[in-house]
């Protein structure tokens, strides 16, 4: 909302941007390219908020327009609300946490010159902003600025400079701007509706009044509205400081014209001469179309043969049933009332539904305001239409009221159906259970609280260990066990009048694990062989969180158990076997924490989600607690074994120093492949890869000469699946390696290229969540490229004269590899440039004879400029016929690359000239200009009408024209920078291209 300047002399810049469009800004708003308006910068529900995001250190500021000569002689007051967070990953789950220490500044300037010079009126930073939550903006108390000279240029601007990011990003989010002078008149009279709009016809009788918010800096607004012109029969000067007022609950009528006048006030007084302005109510809404008017259902069965959602409509798509308000509610709406006599049970059946994803929905109040959903089912898509869907046992109690509604999960979607709501012989009986402990003997009870008893005169209670009792006859609790503890009991209870009706639940119980409490942690025996023989059995079902040990793992259950140990070696090996879900079927994996200290006085040293989990780091003799958890969060919990033990013997190779010796085989059979593993490996002091989530991981090292200079292909194929692993590439020597690979995280092939006699290592890591891999590694020297594999050393491409391609070359990837340069590095490339003969519009005819390669047009010829550098109109993966403006005597790098490993892919290119381009330049006669160099304005002579004049800088973009139509023509080049410029001169249906030095 942006309260415009009126003539109204003072500043009223109030603006909440919830009327600015997404991605946008306001009217007369300017800002740097990452600030802009959206719903997750607000400090309102449901509203919008600017801001911007923050990856690096940098600035960004958001402006509003300049306002000539507004300010009156009074004090300036500012406000505004303000957030600055951080999110801790792009990748889900998205969690934010406060903003870094010194992260930075915002603050809030305002001119008084048109934007000449800025004062200082606010400034957040560390010490007036606290974070809150990502949810919760921080409201800057109002400060008075005191007075500004009348009769200034206003204009305000919010500047942010960010210069800490500890995590992803940083977010800074602006709203409820406020800064104003005191109104020194009544304010405008341009309160104007926007809900219902005026003159709008399909108001609900329960509508709610929105308008425009008023200039002039009005306190509060005065409503009126009557049923006929200038009547207050409906509201009578009521008066409210927003911009809204709910006419819900007045008496309006369908069909019926209703007139509004809002009237702004403030201190000084209520405007004046306020406009009318009307609304007519919707057209009378079929019975079932509206919850105010369902279509009542008297007596049962009750039968709709055929009808269709699409007759009715969508009025409102929140309802209680559901995960969440707006599940299945969407579509067309139905509304059915039912108000039973005596209590009473139904089936509620759709047959013939013709469209996925329709729903029932029972509730006792329309779906809008009800808190309770009575019952509800929809389709999800298990189903083809046409199909059936029933909802039945459905326990509507005597004197209520109970809408049943049908809708679909798809917005304004409709669908046709059959209907048929009948009454079931009896009601079923509830119950709710409640296990009781008692631990103490290692058993457990039940309280069966019967709190329904349906239509029966008496109920029968049996349970599947063999207990009954017959005789209940009133709601209450029935205590029935003992049972062992980890016992599941299915219950069921009975009508004695008609066995058809019962109702069944089942519960379970475990008793707290001995070792549920960090006092009472079981001690775990090392094997030190390397196996598993010696291990211990335990369970986390019905255990709890210790309080005095809060968890400090994400993504973990809260049924915690311990363990401790005493290290006898600086890495051992922890091991999750025999895994059985107790509760639930929340999968295998176990989480892990890691502690050191004393019960209540711990440091986590690491948390860990696998079932094989490597600790590092030990100190021998110390003792350690481990906490183990379901990893599913949930009602979930296993049975286990676990055992701790010895690291294996680390292999020959497991440091830089020990590097086995990679041999090169005679191509890419790889008749020398070596077969190594990582199992038992440790962390080498050369591997320089390991961080973040591969902080742990284990290498093993080998060395390759290379008999000869040249091309080297290196593959690593994995014999395993888990844990993860990757290979890198270095030269140099053993402590002062250079890496030569991409990065960490190679798993495809790599090509080298390799000086004789130098030697190149390979190192090859794996998780520590897994015992190691086996895995193949090969080198082989590929053939020499071809010539223009290299950016450097490209293939001349001639301009073909026409479409029929007469310098149309082709090529194809033997021998090419990949090329940093291009924009696909993986793929093999092959290049080529390019010089055109005139200015203007190229066509590029790219021919795939064989596979799907792509090709790229850079806007330069130097290799170390293609990084997002294409030809406007163009981008990196190009195929089949282009076009493109290009500039006569620049030359342009053309790749061509490749992914297909398995299939030597080809092509054929040409490049030719649009036909208005060709014809030759002596077409001109007498054609002049002059000077050259240019000063300030060129003059171009032509015996024929000049009818454009086309200007274009050296990297080919159009920085001027002219439509002179005559045979003499004066161009102003003073406003453009010096340096070289292309002018395209079109005359008589010919062009020509010049080249000008501007000074």
């Amino acid at each position: 909302m942006l309260l415009s300047i009126t003539a109204f002399a003072q500043v009223e810049i109030v603006e909440n941007f919830d009327n600015a469009p997404d991605f946008g800004l306001p009217e007369g708003w300017t800002a740097s390219e990452n600030f802009l308006v959206e719903t997750w910068y607000t400090c309102e529900e449901g509203g919008k908020g600017t801001g911007a995001n923050f990856e690096f250190a940098g600035s960004g500021s958001i402006t509003s327009p300049n306002y000539s000569g507004i300010t009156n002689d009074t004090d300036l007051t500012v406000s505004f609300s303000i957030n600055a967070y951080q999110q801790v990953s792009f990748w889900p789950p998205i969690s934010h946490i406060a903003p870094a220490e010194g992260w930075g500044t915002v603050v809030l300037e305002y001119s008084l010159d048109g934007g000449v010079s800025w004062v200082t009126a606010y400034t957040v930073d560390d010490s007036n902003f606290t974070y809150i939550g990502v949810d919760s903006c921080v409201a800057m108390p109002a400060v008075n600025l005191g007075p500004l000279a009348a009769g200034s240029d206003f204009q305000a601007r919010f500047v942010t400079t960010v210069t800490n990011v500890s995590a992803a990003q940083l977010i800074i989010s602006i709203d409820d701007i406020s800064i104003t002078q005191v109104a020194t008149s009544v304010p405008n009279c341009d309160a104007v509706l926007l809900n219902p709009v005026n003159g709008s016809t399909t108001a609900d009788l329960n509508t709610i009044l929105n308008w425009q918010a008023a200039t002039g800096i009005p306190t509060g607004y005065t409503v009126y509205v009557g049923s006929s012109s200038g009547g207050t029969d409906i509201v009578n000067a009521a008066t409210t400081a927003t911009t809204s007022y709910s006419l819900d609950g007045l008496g309006l009528d369908y069909e019926t014209e209703y007139f509004v006048t809002i009237v702004p006030f403030n201190g000084v007084g209520s405007a004046t001469g306020c406009t009318e302005e009307s609304f007519t109510t919707r057209l009378t809404p079929l019975p079932g179309a509206t919850c105010s008017s369902p279509i009542e259902i008297a007596t049962l069965p009750y039968i709709i043969e055929s009808d269709d959602t699409a007759n009715y409509e969508n009025n409102i798509n929140v309802g209680p049933c559901g995960n969440y308000p707006e599940a299945f509610m969407t579509g067309n709406d139905v509304f059915y009332e039912i108000t039973p006599a005596t209590d009473m049970s139904i089936n509620i059946s759709l047959a013939n539904v013709s469209e996925y994803a329709a729903a029932i929905h029972v509730m006792e109040d329309c779906p809008d305001v009800a808190t309770e959903c009575v019952a509800m089912l929809g389709d999800n898509y298990s189903a083809t239409p046409p199909y059936t869907m029933e909802l039945t046992e459905v326990v509507l109690n005597a004197g209520h009221s109970y809408f049943i509604v049908l809708s679909r999960a798809s917005m304004d979607g409709t669908f046709s159906y059959t209907m048929i709501i009948t009454q079931n012989d009896c009601i079923n009986p509830e119950f709710t259970v409640t296990p009781v402990a008692e631990c103490d003997s290692g058993e457990f009870s039940v309280d069966v609280d019967v709190n329904y008893l349906g239509d029966a005169s008496g109920l029968t209670l049996t349970d599947n260990f063999g207990y009954a009792n017959t005789n209940i006859s009133s709601t209450g609790i029935v205590n029935v066990g003992p049972y062992a503890s980890g016992s599941t009991v299915e219950f069921t209870l009975t009508n004695n009048d008609d066995d058809n009706c019962s109702f069944s639940d089942s519960t379970f119980f475990y008793c707290p694990p001995v070792n549920d409490d960090c006092t009472d942690s079981t001690v775990l025996t090392i094997n030190t062989d390397g196996t598993c023989t010696i291990f211990t059995s335990a369970t986390n079902a019905g255990a709890s969180e210790a309080t005095n040990n809060p968890i400090n793992c994400e993504f973990t259950n809260t049924n915690d158990v311990w363990f401790s140990f005493v290290a006898t070696s600086e890495t051992l090996i922890l091991e999750y076997s025999n895994i059985v879900s107790a509760i639930g079927d929340g999968g295998i994996f176990q989480s892990t924490e890691l502690l050191e200290g004393s019960c209540g006085s711990f440091t986590s040293l690491g948390c860990f989600m696998s079932n094989y989990v490597t600790l590092n780091n030990l100190t021998i003799g110390d003792t350690y607690y481990i906490r183990n958890n379901s990893n599913n969060v949930g009602d979930y919990a296993q049975n286990y074994d676990i055992c701790l033990k010895e690291a294996p013997v680390p292999p020959a190779n497991d440091e830089c120093s020990n590097a086995i010796v990679l041999t090169a085989s005679t191509d890419e059979s790889c008749d020398n492949i070596i077969s190594g593993t990582t199992v038992g490996a440790t962390i080498s002091e050369d591997n320089t890869c390991n961080s973040d989530f591969t902080a742990f991981y284990k290498d093993v090292w080998y060395v390759f000469t290379a008999a000869e200079t040249g091309l080297y292909k290196f593959t690593f194929e994995r014999t395993d699946f888990e844990p993860s692993a990757y290979y890198s590439i270095y030269s140099g020597t053993c402590g002062a390696l250079v890496e030569e690979s991409t990065g960490c995280y190679n798993t495809e092939p790599t090509v080298l290229s390799a000086t004789s006699g130098e030697s190149y290592y390979v190192m090859v890591r794996s998780g520590d969540d897994g015992p190691g891999i086996d895995f193949d590694l090969c080198v082989f020297k590929l053939p020499p490229p071809v010539e223009n594999d290299s950016c450097s050393t490209p293939t001349v491409l001639l301009e073909s004269t026409d479409e029929t391609g007469n310098n149309m070359i082709s090529g194809d990837f033997a021998n090419a590899y990949s090329s940093p340069e291009s924009c696909a590095p993986s793929a093999k490339t092959i290049w080529y440039s390019f010089t055109p003969s005139y200015t203007g519009t190229y066509h590029f005819n790219f021919v795939n004879t064989v596979g799907y390669p792509n090709y790229t047009i850079y806007n330069t010829d130097d290799c170390s400029l293609t990084t997002d550098n294409f030809v406007t109109g163009t981008y990196c993966f190009n195929s089949g016929e282009n076009s493109a403006d290009l500039v006569s005597g620049n030359t342009y790098l053309i790749s061509i690359f490749s992914f297909d490993n398995n299939t030597v892919e080809s092509f054929d290119l040409s490049v030719y000239p649009d036909a208005s381009l060709s014809v030759e330049s002596n077409s001109f006669e007498e054609f002049k200009y002059y000077p050259n160099p240019v000063v300030n304005t060129l003059t171009i002579n032509a015996k024929n009408t000049i009818s454009n004049v086309s200007i274009f800088n050296i990297v080919g973009q159009k920085v001027q024209m002219v439509t002179p139509n005559s045979m003499e023509t004066t161009i102003n080049m003073s406003e453009l920078n010096e340096g070289v410029y292309f002018v395209t001169v079109t005359a008589n249906g010919s062009q020509n291209t010049i080249k000008i030095v501007k000074k």
